[in-house]
C-alpha cells in the first residue's frame, strides 16, 4: 500500500506540474505587414490569424513605423513574442511635420494575444499633410516614398515651415523585416536625421543613410530669390582639379 500511494503521489505531482507549465504558457499573435498606403486612408487591417507560443519570460509585442511624405504614407507592422524587453507602451513621433513625418508605435505586454490591435492608433494619422495654400511660394523639392526605389518623385511645393529638401533611404531589419525604403520630400529637420537618431521600433532595427547630400543646395532670401549656397571643400577640389588642367596644358 505504501508503494502504490507513493506512487500516486508522484503521479499527481507530475500531473500539476504539467498543468503548471501548461497554464504558463505565452501565445501571441504573430504577422508582419509593409506597404505604401494614401495618407488619408486610415482603413488599415493589423489583425493576424497566426498565433505562435514564446519562449519562457517572453512578451508579446506589436509595432508600427510610419513614413508620410507626399500624398503617401509607408507603414511596417509587426506582431510576435520577443524574449526581450519590458511591458510598456511607446509613441514617437520622429520628425514632425509641416513636411516629412515620421511616427512609431509599439506595445509589449505581458498576457495572452494581448498584442490584438485590429487599427493602427488613432494618432498615427493625426499629422495632416498642409493643403496647397498653406504651400510656401519658394521651395520645391523632389516627393516620393517607396519600398525599394522611387520610380518617380515630382517636384511639388512645400508647405511653409520647411526649410530646405530630404533624400535618404532607411533600412528595416529584424521583427521578420528585411527592407528599404526612399524618402525624398521637403523638411525643417537638419542633416540625416528623420528618426531623431533613434535606431529601434519594437524589434525593427532602422539605419538611416543619406547619401544624397547636394552639392549646391537652395537658400531662401527675403526677395523670395534663391541663391545657390556650394560647399567649400567640394569648391576647393573644383579649384584644384583647374590648376591641374591648367599645369597638363601648358
Amino acid at each position: 500500500m505504501g508503494f502504490h500511494h507513493i506512487q500516486s503521489l508522484l503521479f499527481l505531482f507530475l500531473l500539476g506540474a504539467s498543468s503548471l507549465t501548461l497554464a504558463q504558457n505565452l501565445y501571441c499573435h504573430k504577422g508582419i505587414s509593409m506597404s505604401i498606403k494614401e495618407d488619408n486612408s486610415s482603413a488599415f487591417n493589423w489583425t493576424s490569424e497566426k498565433v505562435e507560443t514564446c519562449d519562457n519570460n517572453a512578451l508579446c509585442q506589436e509595432s508600427v513605423l510610419m513614413i508620410k511624405s507626399g500624398a503617401k504614407a509607408a507603414v511596417f507592422v509587426t506582431k510576435s513574442c520577443v524574449s526581450e524587453g519590458i511591458p510598456s507602451i511607446t509613441f514617437a513621433q520622429h520628425s514632425p511635420p509641416p513636411g516629412i513625418v515620421a511616427v512609431s508605435y509599439s506595445n509589449y505586454c505581458e498576457d495572452s494575444l494581448c498584442n490584438n490591435k485590429s487599427d493602427l492608433p488613432d494618432f498615427l494619422w493625426n499629422s495632416d499633410l498642409p493643403s496647397v495654400s498653406k504651400a510656401s511660394t519658394t521651395l520645391r523639392c523632389p516627393t516620393c516614398v517607396a519600398l525599394g526605389n522611387c520610380l518617380s518623385a515630382p517636384s511639388l511645393l512645400c508647405p511653409n515651415g520647411t526649410t530646405r529638401c530630404y533624400q535618404g533611404r532607411l533600412e528595416i531589419i529584424g521583427g521578420d523585416f528585411d527592407s528599404t525604403l526612399e524618402v525624398k520630400g521637403c523638411t525643417s529637420v537638419i542633416g540625416c536625421r528623420l528618426m531623431s537618431g533613434i535606431l529601434t521600433v519594437g524589434p525593427m532595427w532602422v539605419k538611416e543613410m543619406c547619401p544624397y547630400q547636394s552639392l549646391i543646395q537652395p537658400r531662401k532670401i527675403k526677395n523670395g530669390a534663391t541663391w545657390l549656397l556650394i560647399s567649400i571643400r567640394k569648391l576647393e577640389l573644383l579649384l584644384l582639379l583647374l590648376l591641374q588642367l591648367l599645369v597638363h596644358c601648358s
